[in-house]
Formats: structure tokens, C-alpha cells, sequence
């Protein structure tokens, strides 16, 4: 029989999405590889006047409750900008939190299905929380590793809990963990860099600090037409580019932000390659003042590294076919092997699955798929 104590309604008011971002710390507190959110940064993420998704999406957060204690969360959402490149027919959810409960999810399903619905849509997808370029997806495969910086992470739980209410698999996501093996040989793997890069009479090098004003435009222009074909892509917006890129750059060291040029300068290809920040962030249990500031700055910027995540790489059309794709991965090798000793993996995620030429090159070159991240839709 359904519990007549379980209770979903709209999250309203601070002290409600207050209890909705704080309820992962009820579901995770035995977990020892989950990573707390910054809570600063996640309340303005998701209100509606500050988050970036807010140009151009609209969202409803709902909670569920049992005699008054939270058991359970989801985000429903529409964006605008999906509905332009894509279809009108499409609602999304995110954000789901949920005790092992099938009872309880799907009441929180059905919350964010009626309000997609009532936007006059016919499918509900997701996890997506919000966008694509966000962390997306359900951990389905990798539980035994800590989540990289903007990856998702849940129980094994979650995706009986989703199948069970009649979602069915849309597609994949893979992650790549690139570590020192054998084969690895840095004066050989740049070698072999540099020949691809001579045959097509280009260079790499890391973006100046100074430059990057003016390259980062180019870079997210770039990005948004390699990018346009692939499964689920809606163009970067200004802001969501500024939140991505500008504020992580300094951050990120010199060297592992790099670009290919051609012989008119054109940029062809480039890489931007983090410190994984997730590692000094799972400290801090959610907090970020300036003594957190201070310390993420030294972890990313001081500190030997051992744990980086490819954030995004990418290939001109014009370029794509002569092996620049190649190029780029060698050097992220080849950059830890020679001058980061300590580093132990870079991550490189995400990766559709659909996108054969990328995934067989990292496997290639000593890429091991480690997790596994999944989207779902079901008619309502």
C-alpha cells in the first residue's frame, strides 16, 4: 500500500532549498568517496536570478518528505535553448537525491513529470543537472573511484530506482583514467606528437596568460562547432563559458592549457587540462570562505600534482581525419610523464559514446574506460 506519510512539494523559500541542497549529505554521510558540493556555489547555481541555465531555462525543485524529514529530491526543468536546437517536446529532471525507496522516487518522478508536462512536454530525460555541458548523467559503472570534478556520483541503488518507474536507457558517457604504464615512453610519445604536428605544418603550445582573454572567445566558438554534431550539444553561452572557463583559469597551470595552430595562426585544436579540484574540495565538507580559497589555490597551483581531469578537448572541422586528435592526447602524456613525477592519472571525460574515433584513440594510447554515466527518457 502507498505510505499516506509521504509527502512532495515544490521546495519554497531559503529555508526549503536550504534542506534540498544539504539532503546529500544525509545520503552520502557513509560514503567515503563522495565529494560535498561548495554550498556557496551550488545556492547560486541553482537560484534562479544568479545561475547561468536561467537565461534561457526555467526549473522547479521538489522535496519529499516523511513525517517532515526529507527522504528524497529532484530539479525539473525546460530550457529554451535545447527546444531551439533540438525538439519541443523534451522536460528534464535533475538533482535526484533519493533514501532506497522505490515508493518514494517515483512520487519524486512524477512530481517533475506533471511539471514538464504541464510545460506541454512529452518526454521526461535526464539526469541532467541542468545543461549538458553540467554534470549529466547516472553513475552506472566506476563506484569503486571518487568522482572528478563535475562528475556525478550516487548509490548502485539509483538505477533500479530510475528503471523501475519505466526510464530506459538514452546514452552513455564514458570516463578515461590515462596513468603511467610500460608502454609509456616520453621521449618516443613526443616524437610521435611532433611528426603529426610537423606533417601538418602546425605547432602546439600552452595559451598565455595573457592571451587568454583574447584566445578564450575563439576557444568556446571553436568548441560550440566541433562540438554542434554530437549527441545532445547546445552551443556554450557566454556565461555558461565565463562560469566554466574563465573563473576555473586561474586555477589551472600554464602547461596544461594548451592550443594547436596552424601556420596562419588559426587555432585548430586545443586542450584544457585542470588540476582535478574535487581532490582538495572533498576537505572542505561544503564549505567555501577565503581560508578554502587560499587552500584550493595551493593544492591547484603549488602543489605537485597527482590527479588532473581533461576538461574539454576539441578538433576543428577542417582539421579533423589528420590525426590532431592524436597530438593533443600524446601531449597530456607526455606533459605529466616529463613534469609531473607525482602524478598518479588524468582523467579525460566526458566522452560520448558515440564519438568511436576519440574513445579508440584513448584506449590507444593506455586509456582505461573507469566509469560509466547514463542518460534515460520515459514517455509521460
Amino acid at each position: 500500500m502507498p505510505d499516506s506519510d509521504l509527502v512532495v512539494s515544490r521546495a519554497a523559500g531559503p529555508a526549503d532549498m536550504d534542506a534540498f541542497i544539504r539532503y546529500a549529505w544525509e545520503i552520502y554521510r557513509d560514503d567515503p568517496l563522495w565529494v560535498p558540493p561548495l554550498i556557496p556555489m551550488q545556492e547560486e547555481f541553482l537560484d534562479p536570478a544568479r545561475g547561468p541555465f536561467f537565461e534561457f531555462g526555467q526549473a522547479e525543485y521538489f522535496l519529499a518528505r516523511r513525517n517532515g524529514r526529507v527522504v528524497g529530491r529532484i530539479s525539473a526543468h525546460v530550457s529554451g535553448l535545447y527546444e531551439k536546437y533540438h525538439d519541443n517536446e523534451t522536460g528534464f529532471f535533475g538533482f535526484f537525491e533519493c533514501e532506497n525507496n522505490r515508493e518514494t522516487a517515483h512520487a519524486l518522478f512524477d512530481a517533475a513529470a506533471g511539471w514538464v508536462r504541464a510545460k506541454g512536454k512529452v518526454r521526461l530525460h535526464g539526469p541532467l543537472s541542468f545543461a549538458i555541458y553540467d554534470e549529466v548523467g547516472l553513475l552506472v559503472d566506476g563506484f569503486d573511484t571518487p568522482p572528478a570534478m563535475m562528475q556525478t556520483h550516487n548509490p548502485r541503488y539509483y538505477e533500479d530506482l530510475v528503471t523501475s518507474w519505466g526510464f530506459t536507457k538514452t546514452f552513455d558517457w564514458y570516463a578515461y583514467r590515462i596513468s603511467r604504464k610500460p608502454m609509456h615512453d616520453a621521449e618516443k610519445l613526443a616524437k610521435l606528437r611532433d611528426s603529426i604536428l610537423k606533417r601538418q605544418k602546425c605547432t602546439i603550445q600552452p595559451i598565455p596568460r595573457k592571451e587568454f582573454a583574447k584566445r578564450g572567445p575563439q576557444i568556446k566558438e571553436l568548441f560550440n562547432d566541433i562540438w554542434s554534431k554530437n549527441w545532445g550539444h547546445i552551443p556554450l553561452t557566454d556565461r555558461q563559458y565565463q562560469d566554466l572557463f574563465v573563473t576555473l583559469q586561474p586555477l589551472v597551470r600554464p602547461d596544461l592549457e594548451t592550443m594547436i595552430v596552424d601556420d596562419e595562426d588559426n587555432i585548430v585544436a586545443f586542450s584544457v587540462v585542470s588540476p582535478d579540484m574535487n581532490r582538495p574540495v572533498k576537505r572542505f565538507n561544503g564549505k567555501f570562505g577565503w581560508w578554502q580559497k587560499l587552500q584550493l589555490v595551493w593544492d591547484c597551483r603549488v602543489k605537485p600534482l597527482t590527479h588532473c581531469r581533461a576538461v574539454i578537448m576539441g578538433v576543428a572541422r577542417s582539421h579533423q581525419w589528420k590525426r590532431l586528435h592524436h597530438a593533443i592526447i600524446l601531449n597530456i602524456v607526455v606533459n605529466f610523464l616529463q613534469n609531473h613525477p607525482k602524478m598518479e592519472y588524468c582523467d579525460c571525460s566526458l566522452i560520448p559514446e558515440s564519438l568511436e574515433q576519440w574513445n579508440k584513440t584513448l584506449m590507444d594510447y593506455g586509456g582505461e574506460r573507469y566509469k560509466v554515466f547514463r542518460l534515460y527518457d520515459r514517455d509521460i
